[in-house]
């Protein structure tokens, strides 16, 4: 390269020579080395490949593009999938404060536009990377959705589009490629996704820069800008500079079918940027500042405080710019402020603390601290930090007698600064003469013993706290996801548990979980490294600890008997952290919410822990009802496996019944609609499944008007608490199978597009979509996926009617697992789980 300006390092060696802990938070250090033989073999003849580049220019840096530890520097293609946001902020501190060689991420992207997708790299046994002909399955909704909740499912005329032709694929057992949707993968027209690539840049980069990353090359930065509207795309001649064809490189003669990026096609003024490249242009400049947590935790996003309140943050400003400036920073939060002059060389950073104290008459609400710093450049940056102020948690003003088994005492801790007294019992203790069993923090394990809890079903209350994945899997029969929720949504706003919670104390809580250790246990495969999901090896990404977590290990919503989720989120909103499963004359509350051991309290932990204490002693059973069913062959069987015993369509109407009523049951009910509708003004409950306006309204004697058409998504918001869709959120009535059915347009109140509706004055429920008609054999995941979910609406829907199936939940908790056992495939759920069943699976692109 001689002289030429441009050139800074030379590359070699692409791809050949990462290994697979590469990427590994503990290992990036330029100290660690953990090749096999065949990474060591190809190491060696990059190194020979070096040496003899050096020879030619020993002037530049050689780099070994994806080497891991190799030569002058570790490089890594850094593509971590959904990381949680917080974890990639953390990353790299192991590197920051032990590292010896200069880090450089020659790709970045986290998340990658490929992640909105299902394939992870490898199917049917065989590896491959984008170009893979493979059922990628395009999840734009299902991945937006634990950042937006429900929002996410008010999908655009493009995600319909690429839905119904995913569809066809599927039913035609074909797969394909990511390019051949009609709206490409990685299409810009996906607006909803660079709000959520900005999020992780605007907390990442800045954490970056601080940690002291000496290189980050964004791969898809040019996808971050969308074309002006108007733009001319027609083909443009080019001038013929006939006296400089001699020189070195192209001279085209015209421009035509560019490639439509902004660093590839048109000018800068033909390119409108998105909230990610407006985070691409903030966060990656020569000249940073920006507000973070205190010094021993900069990436802390803690934001839950209490009146009087003492609290720390940080200025941070860096200058990556080939000269010396100096910054006048000023802050402001109400009555404190304060400012500082600073000079900064180039390369380096300044970090003032801030302390801040929240007054002691403040109100419950949002504040903001803000900064503001000049640079002797002439350039102003601002920034700003939104602190929430709860109110003081209350004291639990009621209490029955409860029995405590939590032999690890964390449980015990917490009940004790909240005051509340219990005996503590062991796993022996007949807790039937109790009003409330609390079984405390990590106190169960797969084979260990555990109290009876059997009395729940004649009224026992009871709370089980947080506990590991293993036990949640193995013992009491779950599908648990272990990825480090930040960010919870209340499914059930008006609910007594979240009292004094609104949804933004819900995400990034103060200190670090305990639940989980902070690193993950993983096995080293031919597929990478992976865990085990119900006894199935799925790759895993590393976990860089637990800090800010909500939620450490979640349930996913069972498909049989009466869970009601009141906090969710995660992939497909299909993660419950807070639970309350109904039995009987009892109850059983599963948090999961990561309330228990913190390494700092936040307020919202201990509200919502004082919430459980005094709901559960509270708690009053509300009327069971029995089932009877009228409908098709397979609605029965479907019921039936649910756990119910749905009674004939003769069965004698009650006040204790559920009358449910699916296509084909006009026939079966005939002559019997009087005595339905009388039945329903006196009280009875009736829940009509995929019927149409003539069959609902010859049966149930209601007006109701329905247009078949077309269903694939609704977006409504959470519901209350006496709703009869309490706990239903828009990703269970998500139709990835599109299809036509007869949508209620009139005649009850409505949901979303009529999927779901109801007519007040009859206690009539209206649920178009029908789980056993999503057939999702030949492996078509895509219907599949709309089963479980149309499952759990119709499970939750009959609960909400006191209508629920028998589980042996109870039997799981209290009874250690035996040799062989799979609970996991005992009555919680309808389906049988797969590899692709598992969203968090991990692909290093």
């Amino acid at each position: 390269a001689g002289n030429h300006p441009s050139v800074v390092f030379y590359s070699t060696s692409h791809n050949a020579t990462g290994y697979v802990d590469d990427m590994n938070p503990e290992m990036i250090d330029g100290v660690h080395n953990p090749r096999d033989a065949w990474a060591a073999q190809n190491a060696e003849r990059a190194l020979h490949a070096e040496a003899i580049i050096r020879r030619l220019d020993p002037g530049r840096i050689v780099y070994h593009h994806h080497s891991g530890n190799l030569g002058s520097m570790h490089t890594v293609n850094f593509y971590a999938n959904w990381t949680p946001i917080q974890e990639m902020s953390d990353w790299f501190g192991h590197w920051g404060t032990e590292g010896v060689k200069p880090l450089f991420t020659c790709e970045y992207s986290t998340p990658f536009l490929w992640d909105w997708s299902m394939y992870r790299g490898w199917y049917r046994g065989k590896r491959e990377y984008g170009s893979a002909p493979v059922p990628w399955e395009f999840c734009l909704a299902e991945w937006n959705a634990q950042f937006d909740d429900g929002a996410a499912y008010d999908i655009t005329p493009e995600e319909k589009q690429n839905l119904r032709w995913e569809a066809e694929q599927f039913g035609a057992g074909r797969i394909w490629h990511r390019w051949d949707y009609p709206h490409k993968l990685g299409a810009i027209v996906f607006d909803s996704r660079y709000p959520i690539i900005a999020a992780y840049i605007s907390e990442n980069w800045p954490a970056f820069r601080t940690w002291g990353v000496s290189a980050n090359s964004p791969w898809e930065y040019g996808a971050y800008w969308r074309p002006r509207r108007g733009l001319r795309r027609a083909r443009r001649e080019l001038p013929v500079d006939w006296d400089s064809l001699q020189r070195p490189g192209l001279s085209p003669d015209y421009v035509h079918e560019r490639y439509e990026q902004m660093n590839t096609a048109f000018e800068p003024p033909d390119w409108v940027p998105t909230p990610a490249a407006d985070a691409v242009c903030r966060y990656n400049m020569p000249l940073l500042a920006c507000i973070a947590g205190p010094r021993d935790a900069f990436t802390t996003r803690g934001h839950n405080v209490l009146p009087g309140e003492a609290f720390k943050k940080q200025l941070i400003v860096i200058n990556n710019s080939r000269e010396t400036v100096t910054a006048e920073c000023r802050w402001s939060f109400g009555k404190d402020s304060g400012r500082a002059t600073i000079t900064l060389p180039t390369g380096e950073q300044e970090r003032i603390p801030l302390s801040l104290t929240v007054p002691r008459t403040a109100a419950p609400g949002r504040r903001e601290l803000t900064a503001a710093v000049r640079f002797s450049t002439g350039e102003t940056q601002t920034d700003s930090f939104a602190v929430d102020v709860m109110a003081k948690p209350r004291a639990v003003r009621r209490t029955r007698r409860i029995a405590l088994f939590d032999p690890r005492g964390e449980t015990a801790a917490l009940l004790r600064t909240m005051g509340v007294r219990c005996d503590a019992v062991e796993a022996d203790a007949d807790v039937s003469a109790y009003d409330l069993c609390i079984i405390g923090k990590n106190s169960l394990t797969p084979d260990g013993p555990a109290p009876d809890l059997a009395a729940v079903r004649s009224g026992l209350r009871a709370i089980i706290f947080e506990q590991a994945g293993e036990v949640l899997e193995r013992r009491f029969g779950f599908r648990v996801a272990e990825y480090g929720m930040r960010r919870l949504f209340r499914r059930v706003p008006d609910s007594p548990l979240l009292a004094g919670l609104d949804g933004v104390h819900l995400r990034d809580w103060r200190g670090e979980a305990t639940v989980l250790p902070p690193r993950l246990d993983l096995d080293v495969t031919e597929t990478g490294h992976t865990v085990r999901w119900c006894d199935i090896p799925v790759t895993r990404a590393w976990r860089c600890g637990n800090r800010g977590n909500v939620a450490s290990a979640t349930i996913e919503k069972p498909a049989c008997g009466d869970f009601l989720p009141v906090l969710d989120g995660g992939y497909a909103l299909q993660y419950a952290a807070l639970m309350e499963y109904r039995e009987g004359a009892g109850m059983v509350l599963f948090c999961q919410t990561d309330v228990t051991g913190r390494t700092e309290g936040d307020p919202a932990a201990e509200t919502l822990a004082r919430n459980l204490i005094e709901y559960a002693a509270g708690w009053t059973p509300s009327p069971r009802r029995t089932v009877i069913y009228a409908g098709d062959p397979a609605g029965r069987a479907h019921l039936e496996a649910c756990g119910l015993a749905p009674a004939a369509p003769d069965a004698e109407l009650a006040a204790d019944r559920v009358l449910v009523v699916a296509p084909g049951a006009a026939r079966q009910l005939a002559g019997r609609a009087a005595a339905i509708a009388k039945w329903l003004r006196a009280g009875g409950h009736a829940l009509a499944i995929g019927l149409d306006a003539r069959e609902a309204n010859a049966i149930l004697r209601t007006k109701v008007a329905t247009r078949r058409a077309e269903h694939i998504a609704a977006c409504f918001e959470p519901f209350g608490a006496d709703s009869p869709f309490a706990g239903v959120s828009p990703a269970e009535v998500h139709n990835r199978d599109p299809r036509r059915m007869p949508l209620v347009t009139k005649g009850a109140a409505v949901v979303g597009d009529g999927v779901l509706a109801r007519v007040r004055s009859r206690n009539v429920v209206f649920c178009q979509l029908t789980p056993w008609q999503f057939d999702y054999s030949r492996e078509r995941m895509n219907v599949k996926r709309t089963f479980r979910k149309a499952s759990c609406l119709l499970a939750r829907l009959l609960g909400n009617m006191g209508a629920s199936g028998a589980t042996r939940l109870l039997e799981h908790v209290s009874t250690p697992l035996g040799a062989g056992e799979r609970r996991w495939l005992d009555g919680l759920y309808l389906d049988v789980p797969e590899e692709w069943d598992d969203p968090y699976r991990f692909f290093r692109w």
